[in-house]
């Protein structure tokens, strides 16, 4: 009986685990983990090596990339650009009053909030390459229906 429940344990983390999407593939294709070394540093002052295991595509040997982690990426840097342009925002409204130096301020802020917004600039190609996938599919699978 135990013998079947840590099979049935076994069997439903591997099928929890996402697979990574390849941008350059536009697919979810087969992958190899290659091993890279991060160096940290703890609270004594010393430092210590992390191994940080990141999937290559075989076809094209790119790095792929987690769709769920792209996505908690880029959302969270939208909101941070965001939350700092309605804090702009509403100092300029309460804080300083509407006039030209604040206006001006304004704008050199709204400014950095959209450059800001697009630092994960590969997070958000991968989520475009899939989300454009995932279209081509739906239509092939409409046209084969047809």
């Amino acid at each position: 009986m135990k013998e079947e429940d840590q099979e049935l344990e076994i069997i439903e983390t591997a099928a929890q685990q996402e697979e990574p999407w390849c941008m350059h593939c536009h697919r979810f294709s087969d992958y190899r983990k290659k091993w890279d070394t991060i160096r940290r540093s703890d609270l004594e002052g010393g430092a210590y090596s992390e191994n940080v295991d990141v999937p290559h595509c075989i076809g094209c040997e790119k790095p792929m990339f987690y769709l769920s982690t792209a996505q908690k990426l880029t959302w969270s840097v939208y909101a941070l650009a965001t939350l700092s342009w309605l804090l702009g925002l509403s100092s300029v409204l309460f804080l300083f009053g509407l006039s030209l130096g604040s206006a001006m301020g304004l704008l050199v802020l709204s400014g950095i909030c959209f450059l800001l917004s697009r630092l994960p600039q590969k997070s958000r190609k991968a989520l475009q390459s899939h989300q454009k996938s995932r279209k081509e599919e739906s239509l092939k699978t409409l046209l084969q229906k047809l």
